[in-house]
């Protein structure tokens, strides 16, 4: 579509120029015309200044569709010589891979390259190394795989792991590229390496998404060890192995897109305007971040994601929900529903206040009240979007004030008011050490220590009793402590003096 247009505007650019030549030659045969000759002139070329500036800025802001570049790690250990069907298992291979290049071939914006192992050594040496890019990627160079597949002759053993650590280096170093790894075995990893571990740690470092194993008609043992590396396809019959082939090649090379629906309580895609994140599920990369919108017609906007990745998707509301394992139906339209009803949390002080520089560093700590842990903090005279249930609320007043099971329902705003902090000034006239005692039914607790200079010491309470204990720091005798009685209104303000 962004081509087409391009094209349009070019070729508006191109008729304006023309017309204004024309005008130009009609006009210079009217010498009485001059003004009006002046004026079409300026408009025309002024439009084709217009146009062209348009085009060459759409031009510029055009995406480039990245490369993919598909290596194909193909088996050529000793058990491939074993007959499958009518033919030996990597005559099947070499055929069936040679049709599937052929339609490659003919796609643009992708390069292929082949990796095999087994090739170099017979079996009986036993050579974990024997690995070998055959074919560097490259445009164009489908025959020179097929040619390198032809003259490819089983006869070693199956080193998968250390084929695929060598293949990391296959990949050219290009942050933009899709790297896909598709494996073809007969077997399973024949030297003393984990060849799952080796896959997950080359996805967690980028240099291949979620890989693609074709089993050969590979046993339960064979489909153990290999199927946590990726996603894997048993092929039993060679027709089974054609039909992988395109299966994955659909998955990889189509676009795919997701549609995901918040819904409320009432299970209506009404929620929006949340920042989802797309994890990749084996390596835990983001992928993706997006922030949720409804169209114009009020329904969930869709987005493509590369279907080749399994994902893990957190909705960044407060609390986060998750979805995990999402995976995608290529060259389709994929639907995903997350319960995320949401209502909101609004917060404030009663009554007036005479000290909006103390008030405005209350904070409120938002937790879920059957879990564990803050969910938010949230600052006084503010309004938060929760996650509908229970919420405990601790303000960090002093001393602490706490409210729990605080209900959030559906589009609804809970308003929680406490009192505003009264101010006491506490005067010293020489340093000393103390604290602030509160009557807490019957019990006196303290809450809050001196800080030991001399001067003026401001602190905001919430309404209540209070004794404010002190001695100085030059007496030598307990009995020098003085305390006074001190009884804070939401406010106002008090005063102490020692």
């Amino acid at each position: 579509m962004r081509n087409r247009f391009c094209i349009f505007i070019f070729s508006i650019s191109a008729v304006t120029l023309s017309l204004s030549k024309s005008i130009f030659l009609r006009l210079g045969s009217c010498p009485q015309e001059p003004k009006l000759r002046r004026a079409l002139l300026i408009f025309i070329f002024s439009l084709a200044t217009v146009t062209l500036s348009l085009s060459k800025s759409i031009a510029q802001t055009t995406p480039s569709v990245p490369i993919t570049r598909i290596l194909f790690l193909v088996d050529a250990s000793s058990s491939m010589m074993v007959s499958w069907g009518n033919e030996p298992r990597m005559i099947v291979a070499k055929r069936i891979l040679g049709e599937i290049i052929d339609t490659l071939k003919r796609k643009p914006n992708i390069e292929l390259g082949l990796r095999v192992y087994g090739s170099q050594t017979l079996a009986s040496l036993n050579d974990c190394y024997d690995t070998k890019l055959l074919v560097p990627f490259g445009s164009n160079n489908a025959g020179i795989i097929k040619e390198s597949l032809k003259n490819l002759e089983p006869m070693g053993i199956t080193p998968i792991s250390m084929s695929m650590e060598k293949a990391a280096n296959d990949f050219p170093n290009d942050v933009n590229a899709r790297n896909i790894l598709i494996l073809i075995t007969d077997g399973a990893e024949s030297c003393d390496t984990d060849p799952c571990a080796v896959s997950l740690a080359l996805q967690k470092n980028g240099v291949f998404l979620r890989p693609f194993i074709i089993g050969l008609n590979a046993d339960n043992s064979i489909v153990a060890n290999l199927q946590c590396m990726g996603a894997f396809y048993n092929a039993q019959y060679p027709q089974g192995f054609k039909n992988a082939m395109q299966q994955i090649l659909n998955a990889a090379l189509n676009p795919t897109f997701i549609q995901v629906n918040l819904l409320d309580v009432n299970n209506n895609a009404s929620e929006t305007d949340a920042v989802m994140t797309f994890y990749d599920n084996r390596s835990g990369a983001i992928r993706y971040n997006y922030t949720h919108t409804l169209n114009y017609k009020g329904i969930s906007d869709t987005v493509n994601l590369d279907p080749v990745s399994a994902y893990n998707l957190v909705v960044q509301t407060t609390p986060p929900v998750e979805l995990k394992d999402i995976e995608l139906a290529p060259k389709s339209i994929n639907k995903v529903n997350v319960p995320a009803p949401q209502g909101f949390l609004f917060i404030k002080l009663q009554g007036k206040t005479i000290n909006n520089n103390i008030n405005s560093k209350i904070k409120c700590l938002v937790k879920q009240s059957d879990k564990y842990g803050t969910v938010t903090v949230q600052e006084i005279n503010s309004s938060q979007k929760l996650i509908c249930g229970k919420y405990d609320l601790e303000f960090l007043t002093l001393p602490r004030t706490r409210l729990n099971n605080i209900d959030i329902s559906q589009s609804k705003t809970t308003t929680i008011e406490i009192p505003t902090p009264g101010v006491l000034s506490i005067q010293k006239t020489v340093p000393g050490y103390g604290g602030i005692l509160w009557l807490n039914g019957t019990n006196w607790q303290k809450i809050y220590s001196l800080n030991g200079f001399g001067g003026m010491e401001t602190v905001a309470l919430q309404p209540g009793t209070y004794k404010i204990i002190f001695r100085t720091k030059m007496s030598k005798k307990t009995t020098d402590t003085k305390e006074q009685l001190i009884n804070i209104t939401a406010g106002g303000t008090a005063s102490a003096k020692f």
